[in-house]
């Protein structure tokens, strides 16, 4: 897969994921709790994956399983803390904090993979913390940064952990051997999320409509957009990939504001482009300073 084909299918993962948000919401609303809500998307990844790719997995070597399974727990965990976040906080607080892990990335691969991060990323994490201040309202004397927008952040720690953890699989492997730990990882730890915490209480639920939101999130988000993402990113450095799938706050916004979960506000307009504002200084390259050495080399060379 080249450079640019890779990138292509993050922008789709992202659109898929944005909707994804609103598929969470409606999930909870309809009364499936948050971790039967991860048990069963979590099913429905795992065994979509082993059927599509039963080869592969059935002949998976012990160190893809094992970053596979790393990986997988903290993706698992990104998605309860997500999950849990939904709950608490509005779904454009939710999508954007949750992108916050592209400023965490290259400071988490600085510490796991030893890549110094530059000086850029510095000034992106205190954009960053303006953006959310923003979007907690605290400029306002509104304070509203609750439980919901913890967890969020949460998981996007969790999250960069596992993009990292994915930016190193072996060119040997093949990606459904780390997408089927992911999915295992993501069943299991609902499963006992769901058991320890919610005591596996099953609430009344409209499963006709509950149905189509979890197919969503099982076969859409995680299936097929968490494959997608373990292909591509591969192909790519840690920080190109989180920068790309910084997308998907926006496409999450776009679609809450498009179900009507939430009304458009000037908060989410200036938080959220802060926000996304940092995450592009973080990985966008300035060329100005090398043009000035350019520049002055040339003009050394003429005297």
């Amino acid at each position: 897969m080249k450079k640019q084909t890779a990138i292509f299918t993050l922008i789709i993962v992202t659109i898929i994921w944005g909707g994804g948000f609103s598929a969470v919401r409606m999930s909870l609303d309809l009364g499936v709790t948050v971790g039967l809500t991860n048990v069963i998307r979590g099913f429905i990844f795992t065994l979509m994956v082993f059927i599509c790719f039963p080869k592969q997995i059935l002949s998976m070597k012990w160190k893809h399983m094992k970053l596979g399974l790393l990986a997988g727990l903290f993706n698992a965990g990104s998605f309860i803390f997500q999950t849990i976040g939904a709950e608490h906080t509005t779904l454009s607080n939710n999508a954007f904090l949750t992108t916050t892990n592209v400023v965490m990335t290259p400071f988490l691969a600085w510490i796991m993979l030893g890549n110094k991060p530059k000086k850029k990323n510095f000034i992106a994490v205190a954009i960053c913390m303006l953006g959310t201040a923003v979007l907690a309202g605290i400029f306002q004397n509104t304070i509203s940064f609750n439980i919901g927008d913890l967890f969020t952040l949460l998981c996007a720690l969790c999250y960069a952990i596992s993009i990292v953890l994915l930016s190193v699989q072996a060119s040997d492997s093949h990606f459904a051997s780390s997408a089927f730990m992911m999915g295992l990882t993501h069943f299991l730890s609902g499963l006992v999320y769901f058991v320890v915490t919610e005591k596996a209480y099953v609430p009344q639920i409209d499963w006709k409509l509950a149905v189509l939101p979890l197919l969503y999130l099982g076969v859409a988000s995680s299936f097929l957009a968490q494959t997608m993402q373990v292909a591509a990113q591969k192909y790519l450095t840690p920080s190109t990939a989180s920068l790309v799938m910084m997308l998907e706050s926006i496409w999450g916004s776009l679609f809450s504001i498009m179900f009507g979960f939430e009304n458009f506000t000037l908060n989410l307009l200036i938080g959220g482009g802060l926000i996304v504002a940092s995450l592009i200084v973080s990985e966008v390259s300035f060329p100005l300073k090398n043009k000035v050495v350019s520049k002055q080399a040339v003009a050394s060379q003429k005297i």
